[in-house]
């Protein structure tokens, strides 16, 4: 794509109407949140709901309270050791109460905390630990070797729970620490497969909640799931979006994750009210809630992230449950953007149709959707979604090159005022009234023959045979200017078979027929990665592998 013009001819900011929501409990108000930095947010509940539990872990709960004693402990122990302002500092422990201390703990020492996946190769965390260049270990190393760091097991953390407060605690943050120091640095994964280090300012984080609240009603009184890795930024919504409205966090057991009958049971017994789920992950949750006909009243909010939404896949489930208790919400977000970027509550008509509805950037956003020439697209034309405002991040660490190809400082024709963007490298149309309606990823388009073919269409016609529980289509080379269109598809159940010549005929009714895979293989499951998304390359390796094995 070529560089955006530098005036190109449109402004688009953020709607200030709220959407429809359900109401607040009467037990509390909404709090919107406006604290400077993440401590600061943390305080403001301290303050408002001491004795209220932030934490339930393992069967047993932790008060606000006792959470700040316990990390301001950690943080007094980080900063014996030299930590402090503008210092990383890795964490790699399961979810649990010791590691959501520990992280509060380097924020308090006004350090920024790097989660480490407990699931990752010891060779990814050594390249993480070089490259953020971390000045501290706390958890399990496993191989990953930190160097001449401290190294703080989970064992002596967790023992500084039981440590008294002293009765004349020195300040723990720098005067100074404010919204522009990062909180902490996410790595994600590239297509070079090279991980790239995200670091994300309090401030961001802070912007993100404080628009939040004007989208929804959380109160104190709120029970939110600890769902995700807290390596994957999904977790920064749940961590932060319950520590800084005074609700309670719930982490989900680690045996549970990929359980759906498990994730249904400590949904009900946990009572809880905010869960965040990739719609993928929810697929399995929703076919166990509904053969269970599983009641659950205190579900105010499900939270959709991190894949394409087709919301076909929720027809079912809004038969049983509806769609105003709990509201489905649909939230587009890259990690460069601090999680969530858009906010858009579903309804009977997205349910009636086939796109992807994102709705509009949360307030604080402005954006901009630019074709491949530059210019600003006309209603209805696709192009690539541009996001700027206080959540964008300050760049990659150590990428000075792609820090230059994805974040652009751009003159505003409305106020002749300096922005910069993040390209999301998404592409998404816009309705006449503004809403964004999300396409897929720009790297997932393919030409084929002098076609331009989005490959999530494709996958998206393949998932609506009854049968299919999801599916990956990409363009693979059979020989020298052969090129096809390849489908590896899972089925609903492990003794489903569906002959290929009926998901031909399926896919020929909704497609034209450049866009038909030359190949439909089955595999017994699509590999996914430690965040839950489909792994394309592995898919794409089981598929060779599957079709050696049956030449």
């Amino acid at each position: 794509m070529t560089a955006p013009r530098a005036q190109p001819p449109a402004e688009h900011d953020t709607p200030q109407e709220r959407p429809g929501r359900p109401a607040v409990p009467q037990q509390s108000a909404a709090r919107q949140v406006s604290a400077r930095t993440l401590t600061d947010a943390f305080a403001d509940s301290l303050a408002a709901n001491a004795d209220g539990s932030a934490i339930t872990a393992d069967g047993a709960s932790v008060s606000y309270r006792d959470l700040d004693t316990w990390a301001r402990a950690i943080a007094r122990l980080l900063r014996s050791h030299g930590i402090g302002r503008g210092d990383r500092v890795a964490l790699r422990m399961p979810p649990g109460a010791t590691a959501l201390a520990s992280m509060l703990g380097i924020l308090w020492a006004g350090a920024a905390y790097v989660p480490l996946d407990i699931r990752n190769p010891p060779s990814r965390n050594r390249f993480i630990l070089q490259d953020a260049g971390a000045a501290a270990f706390l958890g399990d190393p496993d191989g990953c070797r930190p160097g001449d760091v401290p190294v703080l097991g989970e064992e002596r953390l967790h023992a500084l729970r039981d440590t008294p407060a002293p009765h004349h605690p020195e300040p723990l943050t720098c005067a100074e620490l404010g919204p522009h120091d990062t909180a902490y640095v996410i790595y994600t994964s590239g297509t070079t497969g090279k991980p790239k280090g995200v670091p994300i300012h309090h401030g961001a984080v802070t912007a993100l909640l404080a628009g939040a609240t004007q989208r929804f009603a959380f109160t104190t009184e709120d029970s939110w799931l600890l769902f995700h890795s807290i390596a994957f930024d999904v977790s920064v919504w749940e961590i932060w979006g319950a520590f800084a409205t005074g609700g309670r966090l719930v982490v989900l057991p680690h045996w549970t994750a990929r359980s759906p009958q498990g994730v249904l049971r400590v949904v009900e017994e946990e009572r809880i009210s905010v869960l965040s789920q990739t719609p993928t992950a929810f697929g399995t949750f929703a076919a166990a809630a509904l053969a269970a006909d599983a009641v659950l009243p205190a579900l105010r909010y499900v939270v959709f992230a991190g894949e394409k939404l087709l919301p076909g896949t929720l027809r079912a489930w809004a038969g049983r449950y509806g769609l105003g208790h709990p509201a489905l919400v649909n939230m587009y977000g890259i990690t460069e953007t601090t999680v969530h970027s858009t906010y858009h509550e579903l309804t009977a008509a997205d349910l009636a149709g086939a796109d992807s509805v994102i709705g509009h950037p949360l307030p604080g956003f402005t954006h901009r959707v630019l074709t491949d020439a530059g210019d600003e697209a006309a209603p209805g034309e696709q192009g690539l979604l541009w996001l700027a405002g206080p959540q964008v991040s300050k760049g990659y660490l150590h990428r000075p090159d792609l820090n230059a190809e994805r974040f652009r400082t751009l003159e505003s024709p409305k106020d002749g005022l300096l922005r910069r963007y993040y390209c999301s490298g998404d592409l998404v149309s816009r309705r006449p009234d503004g809403v964004l309606v999300y396409h897929g990823r720009e790297d997932l388009q393919v030409k084929l023959r002098g076609h331009r073919i989005e490959l999530s269409d494709v996958e998206a016609a393949v998932r609506t045979h009854e049968q299919v529980a999801d599916a990956v289509v990409w363009l693979r080379r059979f020989g020298p200017g052969d090129e096809r269109l390849v489908c590896a598809y899972a089925t609903t159940g492990e003794d489903v078979r569906i002959p290929a010549r009926e998901l031909r005929e399926h896919v020929k009714r909704l497609l034209p027929s450049y866009m038909w895979p030359a190949v439909h293989q089955r595999l017994p499951e699509l590999p996914r990665t430690i965040n839950g998304k489909l792994d394309r390359d592995a898919v794409s390796r089981r598929f060779d592998e599957e079709r050696e094995h049956r030449s």
